[in-house]
């Protein structure tokens, strides 16, 4: 019975405690949703002094701090508040959109991401839209690594989005894993068959390969001092492969160039069609 009754103590110790907070935290809400940011700062911060409350209700004191810091003007003050916030796990979205929002005036992708992996862990109704926003950091700041499993991540959630097919091509290709770029390339034109940029990138590496080896196989028949007839037809069975492989560039190109015209894909179409011996095409592109 008196440990019952122990309990009891301690469990309306704890709520009155609670809502002691809560009551205190109105209080300077209400200068803060007034816009006396200094006002609402001192009475926030005199509530954290206090050491009451628990985890997640602290946790929205230190991030109307930091909103009321930078406010202030205070932007390294606001953001040491929105980091202790989020370490707590605070539910509130509004501090993490501010800090993130600073980080990316900052151009800082180190905290850009920790603020993701935060709302990743602590907002479950926002995961989705975290990984999401991974993904583009991901790629915007080349860490192709860790771009790959937010992109499989990704695609397990909407198999029909030829972006994060595009994505994950570009991780591999970054990556020297070209066979397996080449595969998510073609999934993402699968997907959008008019894209600019898969077109182009899978197009770019199918050429790029088959120029090489025509030029490798141009150079290694020259530098025979007297070829003979079966030289000749070896380097002509080469160099007639090699046109083929090209011409399985040739669509990609051309989908690419059309929607939107580049430098190098005009070189690489010019190139191809000299060494297909279309001359008159080639012309277009010269």
């Amino acid at each position: 019975m008196k440990g019952i009754l122990t309990l009891v103590l301690a469990c309306l110790s704890y709520l009155v405690w609670a809502q002691d907070f809560d009551s205190q935290l109105n209080k300077a809400n209400s200068k803060f949703f007034d816009k006396k940011y200094q006002e609402a700062k001192t009475d926030y911060e005199n509530l954290l002094n206090q050491e009451i409350g628990d985890t997640i209700q602290r946790s929205w004191a230190f991030g109307y701090v930091g909103v009321c810091e930078q406010e202030l003007g205070n932007i390294e003050a606001a953001k040491t508040n929105y980091v202790k916030a989020l370490t707590m796990g605070t539910p509130g979205p509004s501090f993490y959109s501010k800090l993130l929002a600073i980080y990316k005036s900052e151009k800082n992708v180190e905290g850009q991401e920790y603020v993701l992996l935060a709302k990743k862990k602590n907002m479950p109704h926002e995961y989705r839209k975290a990984v999401k926003s991974l993904s583009y950091l991901y790629m915007n700041s080349k860490q192709f690594e860790k771009l790959l499993p937010v992109c499989n991540e990704l695609i397990e959630w909407y198999p029909t989005n030829y972006k994060y097919y595009y994505f994950k091509a570009v991780a591999h290709q970054k990556l020297k894993d070209i066979e397996s770029a080449k595969a998510e390339y073609r999934k993402a034109i699968e997907l959008k068959p008019d894209d600019a940029n898969a077109n182009m990138n899978l197009g770019m590496i199918l050429f790029l390969k088959a120029n090489a080896s025509y030029d490798k196989a141009v150079k290694s028949y020259e530098a025979i001092a007297k070829p003979t007839n079966d030289d000749y037809q070896k380097c002509k069975r080469k160099l007639a492969d090699c046109r083929k492989k090209m011409r399985e560039a040739e669509p990609r190109l051309l989908v690419a160039y059309k929607a939107k015209p580049n430098k190098n894909v005009k070189n690489a179409l010019y190139n191809l069609y000299k060494k297909c011996n279309d001359f008159n095409t080639a012309k277009k592109y010269q």
